[in-house]
């Protein structure tokens, strides 16, 4: 009985597994997919995504807070494939935060979600 329970086991293991597996590859091939610009409502004509110096302006903050502008920066980061780490030392906020302004970014949609315009589009 005791191998029938380890064998058990490890079936739902490798079948979560797979599961995670899969899910991996769907999240890294939509994100190449928007890089070539396959999907024009993810990654619309003329969206760019910004450098390190365009997410550190000091417009994208006020105070400790993120202005419009700056949630745009961030989420396009996010749309680049960034983790919590790179977009928070881009913009100067903490992991926490950037974890937080992720899952907003899920909520509206992520890679489908709608743009805001920014000046570094032009």
């Amino acid at each position: 009985m005791t191998t029938t329970l380890t064998a058990a086991t490890a079936v739902a293991a490798l079948e979560g597994h797979r599961t995670e597996l899969i899910d991996y590859i769907n999240r890294t091939t939509d994100v190449l997919i928007a890089k070539i610009g396959g999907t024009g409502a993810s990654h619309g004509i003329g969206v760019k995504i910004p450098t390190l110096e365009q997410a550190q302006d000091p417009r994208n903050k006020e105070g400790a807070n993120l202005t419009g502008r700056g949630a745009e920066i961030i989420y396009r980061l996010f749309d680049d494939g960034a983790g919590y780490n790179r977009a928070s030392k881009a913009l100067g906020i903490t992991q926490t935060a950037a974890r937080n302004r992720k899952g907003l970014w899920e909520k509206l949609g992520g890679m489908n979600r709608t743009r805001a315009p920014l000046d570094i589009d032009e």
